[in-house]
């Protein structure tokens, strides 16, 4: 028997269900916060964009991701079509909601005819994933912009790091300026200045839409080798754009460490730790896999290409409730 058509009155708005997780982190408030909230298939015409950016607004965090559940119930599996919104804008890629996304999905116990489920409030399930990836090494650095340059750090070893670092797009519309610092000490002296670079003037034709953020990053010396032998290279860093930090960014992540791999002298999988949000009290472990293969281009990085791109990482639940429309 077919279900009566849902309709929505102004007395009777629509209910979403939500969970809020913890990504890249076992242990609940630590990590990068992120909101999911659910969409069943028979309210997917209903909802609006407008409607998902105001609802990851009232959410106020890095990212909100929004989980279509599928038309098709009978296929073997499983697919879900996922929509990421900052809190102004939507995100064409990130990697703390698809990791997320990805264990909220596997730790889901679904048992009843229309599909509902439990998760556990405890669980903390690694997962991994394949993401899309486009790497673009842009050909200037913001050292090429007109003096004076604002939004720099006023330290001055800092500020020739971040004038000298590459600019590197993990897929169009996700851009990362990759600042490597010498120290720790350093890596903490870091500080907002609450005034954004313009970016605009030196990114590559065709790559100069969307997200673009400033990623600072350590290589922690002595703590392993990276390459086929099973070593990791780990890397502590932080995300600081104008007037936020964000406790873990799996896309700037994932763009260092394919810049990183492309830099290195051979070929195959290059692995990688990424610590992030230590500084804030909310640390994140980002497990990144570049699979590394010849390329058809000029000079060092030209001669080897990305070809294919791993996250993994934890995820716990900290909430769950529902929100009207």
């Amino acid at each position: 028997m077919s279900k009566p058509p849902i309709l929505r009155t102004p007395s009777h708005p629509l209910t979403l269900s939500f969970t809020t997780l913890d990504v890249f982190t076992s242990t609940p408030y630590t990590g990068n916060p992120l909101a999911l909230i659910r969409i069943p298939s028979t309210l997917r015409s209903l909802i609006t964009q407008q409607q998902k950016q105001n609802i990851a607004a009232e959410f106020n965090l890095s990212e909100t991701i929004f989980l279509h559940e599928q038309l098709d119930r009978s296929t073997l599996i499983p697919e879900w079509d996922v929509e990421i919104f900052t809190t102004d804008a939507e995100l064409p890629f990130a990697g703390h909601p698809v990791i997320g996304a990805a264990a909220y999905v596997l730790g889901r116990n679904i048992d009843d005819e229309d599909g509902e489920g439990a998760i556990e409030p405890n669980m903390s399930t690694r997962v991994s994933a394949d993401i899309p990836y486009n790497v673009h090494i842009h050909s200037h650095t913001i050292g090429d912009l007109e003096r004076p340059i604002p939004g720099l750090s006023l330290l001055p070893s800092i500020r020739k790091a971040e004038l000298d670092a590459q600019i590197v797009s993990i897929v169009q519309g996700m851009t990362f300026l990759l600042v490597r610092l010498g120290s720790l000490e350093e890596l903490g002296d870091v500080q907002l200045v609450g005034e954004d670079v313009s970016f605009h003037g030196v990114l590559d034709e065709g790559w100069r839409m969307g997200f673009v953020a400033k990623y600072y990053f350590v290589v922690l010396e002595g703590e392993g080798s990276y390459g086929d032998s099973g070593g990791v290279m780990k890397i502590r860093s932080r995300m600081l754009e104008v007037a936020m930090e964000d406790p873990a960014t799996g896309s700037a992540a994932s763009a260092l460490s394919c810049y990183l791999a492309l830099c290195g002298g051979d070929y195959g999988r290059k692995k990688f730790e990424v610590t992030q949000g230590v500084e804030m009290g909310r640390k994140s472990v980002i497990g990144v896999e570049v699979f590394v293969g010849e390329g058809l281009g000029q000079g060092e990085e030209g001669r080897r290409r990305v070809e294919g791109v791993r996250i993994s990482g934890n995820a716990v639940v900290v909430m769950e409730g529902n929100l009207r429309v």
